[in-house]
């Protein structure tokens, strides 16, 4: 089975914000992505010259890469969502606002790239941080939280960067209810929500019931992929036409993704096209990809 992943962030986890994240990360996602049967990869700029790094490696790997676009819709022009579609991107990641996403404020972005078929991957949920106080160093030894020291430092390096952040950032402004309001006013704009809109998964399950151009994945995370598991969602409270398939995790783990999510596809009783349709058909679709 041919896969799409739809989430990926361009660069080593432990230095995504940092110079050189994306240093021989290409030439290893390739290799991992052939391992996998990973066909296509929605690959997602980082914060500030990211998105010069995503278009070298459209250029590099067109026949590979999905190129999402880092859009900050507090600071950039709506003329940056016609820069990406100049440079070639196939669409636009959103995260981190200081207003709703449904705000009208953000509707000139939307206009513009419903107008210029650029898709719109949208975080939904809970916003992480650079530490984990849940699962720490069981994921990644640089997740562990920090004490004494370590932790006052973390702390004050927080106060610093939400100082250069319009007033209002918070989790709270990026729940995937505010994808209902969008999906009405721009019917023909394709939007996948990350991560079924953790942890409000019923109200991601039923706006998609109802709205044709809003998917979600199913990024996240064990927790995420527990939730979803043992939630029973796929196929009761979302159709598997609704889901696409996301990894959101480091090159070491992509094939670990990919066969826990192929276990709980079995498991729940998934037929073998249902399961296509969220590894690839509705990413597909959405992405424009002959065949699907």
């Amino acid at each position: 089975m041919k896969i799409i992943d739809a989430h990926v962030h361009y660069g080593h986890w432990d230095r995504l914000t940092t110079r050189g994240a994306e240093d021989g990360f290409l030439e290893e996602m390739a290799e991992v992505c052939e391992q996998v049967g990973i066909v296509k990869i929605g690959l997602l700029a980082n914060p500030g010259r990211g998105n010069d790094a995503l278009a070298r490696a459209l250029e590099q790997r067109p026949d590979l890469v999905i190129a999402m676009g880092r859009l900050d819709l507090d600071r950039d022009p709506v003329s940056t969502v016609e820069d990406f579609y100049q440079r070639g991107f196939h669409g636009i990641k959103v995260i981190g606002v200081s207003k709703n996403y449904d705000d009208e404020a953000y509707y000139p972005f939307y206009e513009q790239a419903q107008a210029r078929g650029l898709r719109i991957l949208f975080h939904t949920g809970i916003l992480g941080g650079p530490v984990d106080y849940l699962m720490g160093a069981k994921e990644d030894a640089w997740k562990a939280p920090p004490e004494g020291e370590a932790e006052e430092k973390l702390v004050q390096e927080l106060g610093r960067q939400i100082r250069t952040r319009p007033y209002g950032f918070s989790s709270a402004r990026m729940q995937p209810i505010y994808l209902d309001t969008i999906a009405f006013y721009f019917p023909e704009l394709f939007m996948i929500g990350a991560h079924l809109g953790w942890p409000d998964y019923r109200t991601a399950c039923a706006i998609a019931r109802w709205r044709p151009r809003l998917y979600f994945d199913v990024s996240g995370g064990d927790v995420v992929h527990h939730h979803i598991v043992e939630g029973g969602y796929i196929g009761r409270e979302i159709s598997p036409r609704k889901l696409v398939y996301g990894s959101d995790s480091d090159l070491n783990r992509i094939a670990g993704d990919v066969k826990r999510w192929r276990d709980a596809f079995d498991a729940m009783g998934l037929s073998a096209d249902d399961q296509e349709q969220i590894f690839y058909r509705n990413a597909a679709h959405i992405f424009g990809i002959g065949g699907a």
